[in-house]
């Protein structure tokens, strides 16, 4: 399943469960609900780390090829 969101409404602890309502930006700048993601509070913080060291990846891998595309221009 994939749900795209671009936006975050709420962030809640429920039974032991962090539930983050996602949202997604629609006509006339509106906030729609685009799901709900759940995740057991005791792995939340194992869940986190990991995206944002996903994102840090992503973001060097990103710097590396503007780099070379530039040294290539020149």
């Amino acid at each position: 399943m994939h749900v795209f969101a671009d936006g975050i409404s709420k962030v809640t602890l429920s039974n032991g469960n962090l539930r983050i309502n996602l949202t997604q930006r629609g006509a006339d700048n509106e906030n729609l609900e685009a799901g709900i993601l759940i995740i057991p509070a005791s792995q939340a913080n194992n869940f986190m780390n990991g995206l944002a060291g996903s994102l840090k990846d992503l973001d060097e891998k990103l710097k590396a090829q503007r780099q070379a595309t530039q040294g290539e221009a020149q």
